[in-house]
């Protein structure tokens, strides 16, 4: 696999690709062994190399951000001007071109785990929750069973879609953690019951024990760091993908639900880990260096590697102001990994289908929210 210069001798190219063209260059990848970031650069620089590339179809494409060496952008620039076609075209041509000389592997990939999306950052109110669980609702939607872990104290995933927190002083996520589980973990999970899901999305609610899930799992005398993976075990072979909503804190049960999403032997780049929703504002930038110098800490202790698999705006209202601006800039303009993958804006349905405990694909099932989300299920599960 390529190795990257460090990001100060990166420059982010910002240039649109349909979410088709992308879903196939990540699938590709994969495929491949490359990061998708490290095929978009081998393609632009076959590009130059290609004598005339056929026209690509591009309509729809939506923005999109790679890194380039510096000087990159600007020698595409001009490329793309000399060839006489527009940035979007010459990069869609250079992909393009890139795929038909990288075919699919003969051999088949090695069998995969279940998919594990940890939706995190410590930063309250930056719509952990909402992202969570859109996501877990877009990918059922689209026919896969899904597994939404309440996996923060507060409950907010859990009342949110109208459901019933588990009984404290019951069994809970927390006690099978803790290895004091007597039941089957399918017994304390809810279906949701709207017909556009198919009775494909469970949920596995809140309790209010897991106040105490850092205190426990500091007097856990072994097996801390798998704890997640053997309480969840038992029922990832149900699914095809389990999405956790993080709790807000740096804490011990972080450092579990990272491990839990690192990415297993023989799993491909990037399709378990962390997705992590940020807002437009300085703070969001300063609770992102902490939660990944947490994430780098993990990976020199326990010798693992944990995939960030983008950033999400939420919330975005360019109306709020000049600073609200700049920071959503620095965040599409950022010349490191990981990239923005979605911007949702401040709009009404967001808002009230948690005001309502309704899932927000059944409340607005066709609004600019849904659809961001529907975009957003389908880059991450492809």
């Amino acid at each position: 696999m390529t190795t990257l210069p460090p990001a100060e001798q990166r420059e982010k190219l910002l240039v649109n690709i349909t979410p088709q063209l992308r879903r196939r260059l990540k699938v590709r990848a994969a495929e491949c062994g490359l990061n998708v970031q490290d095929a978009a650069e081998h393609a632009v620089s076959r590009w130059y190399e290609a004598p005339a590339p056929e026209p690509v179809e591009t309509s729809g494409a939506k923005s999109w951000g790679v890194l380039l060496p510096a000087g990159g952008p600007d020698k595409f620039a001009t490329a793309c001007a000399a060839r006489e076609v527009t940035k979007v075209q010459g990069f869609a041509q250079a992909i393009e071109l890139w795929l038909s000389e990288h075919p699919s592997p003969a051999r088949p990939l090695v069998a995969q785990p279940v998919q594990r999306i940890l939706v995190a950052n410590q930063k309250g109110g930056v719509g952990k929750t909402f992202v969570a669980g859109g996501v877990a609702q877009a990918a059922a939607e689209s026919g896969k069973r899904v597994l939404l872990v309440d996996y923060d104290p507060q409950g907010h995933l859990t009342s949110r879609l109208g459901l019933e927190g588990l009984e404290d002083g019951e069994e809970s996520l927390l006690t099978h953690m803790l290895g004091r589980g007597r039941r089957d973990l399918r017994e304390l999970l809810t279906a949701l019951d709207e017909e556009r899901f198919g009775g494909r999305l469970h949920v596995l609610p809140a309790c209010d024990d897991a106040f105490l899930l850092d205190a426990e799992l500091a007097v856990l005398r072994h097996g801390r760091d798998t704890c997640l993976e053997r309480a969840l075990e038992s029922v990832e072979q149900d699914y095809d993908l389990i999405v956790l909503d993080g709790p807000p804190s740096l804490g011990l049960g972080m450092d579990v639900a990272l491990n839990y999403v690192r990415r297993r032997d023989g799993e491909r780049t990037n399709r378990s880990g962390v997705l992590i929703p940020v807002w437009a504002d300085q703070s969001s930038h300063r609770a992102y260096r902490m939660l990944n110098a947490q994430i780098e800490t993990q990976l020199q202790i326990n010798r693992v590697t944990i995939d960030q698999l983008g950033l999400v705006v939420n919330a975005y209202d360019s109306r709020r102001g000049i600073t609200v601006t700049k920071n959503y800039d620095l965040w599409m303009e950022r010349a490191e990994r990981p990239a923005v993958r979605a911007t949702f804006k401040d709009l009404k349905e967001g808002r009230e289908s948690s005001d309502y405990c309704r899932p927000l694909l059944d409340y607005a099932p066709d609004s600019e929210l849904s659809e961001t989300m529907r975009d957003l299920a389908l880059e991450l599960t492809t």
